[in-house]
């Protein structure tokens, strides 16, 4: 018989995507963040928890019958078949009622995700976009660095060649300065030379008889 070749550690339980759930839904929580989403997944953790556990059970008593039935071959107690089935239905409508209850608030959720999601798409932009301006000035300022010592050796050259060839450039101040002293000199000879003359003519004068 096909049913009893069905093994229960073979069924396709989502171990993984449940647990990082959990995991998520832990740090989500203990942030202390109240808002109706946090309200929503401690609502649904609950729930969620409750079922897990009577499909557990269920889970348990299947495996122990099929056990029995297939390496005892111990005859099955129908109602208790029954019972099964009947707690299984139940807790498929209990699930069919708390998936219902979960999409009904997907619309709510969503808008609310489409302002978070917007609002961090444009932090991500500008966030983008900070360093791409700071890249490009830095770009610009090492151009200016490079053309700045390209051309730093041609003016230092045409510099020197200018001093070479305006030398009178070079020591205004001193130039002035010998002049000044050049035109005093003369002036002090020419008071000396006019003492000079009137002491000669001076000399000339014969005294009174």
């Amino acid at each position: 018989m096909l049913c009893l070749s069905l093994s229960l550690s073979e069924m396709p339980f989502g171990r993984r995507p449940t647990f990082h759930r959990h995991i998520c839904t832990k740090v989500l929580l203990a942030e202390g963040r109240e808002s109706p989403f946090t309200e929503h997944c401690r609502n649904f953790e609950k729930s969620y928890r409750s079922l897990q556990t009577e499909i557990q059970r269920l889970k348990d008593e299947v495996q122990e019958m099929h056990r029995d039935l297939t390496k005892h071959h111990s005859l099955i107690n129908t109602d208790t078949m029954n019972e099964i089935l009947e707690r299984c239905l139940l807790i498929d409508e209990q699930i069919a009622s708390q998936y219902s209850a979960v999409q009904t608030q997907r619309t709510v959720f969503e808008e609310k995700w489409d302002v978070t999601f917007q609002r961090v798409t444009n932090e991500q932009e500008i966030y983008e976009a900070q360093l791409h301006d700071l890249l490009q000035l830095k770009q610009e300022n090492s151009y200016l660095t490079t053309i700045a010592r390209q051309i730093g050796p041609y003016i230092l050259s045409i510099a020197k060649v200018k001093e070479r060839l305006e030398p009178r450039f070079q020591k205004p101040e001193n130039d002035c300065i010998d002049t000044t002293v050049k035109i005093h000199e003369d002036q002090i000879s020419c008071k000396k030379k006019s003492c000079s003359d009137r002491d000669s003519d001076s000399s000339l004068i014969l005294p009174p008889d």
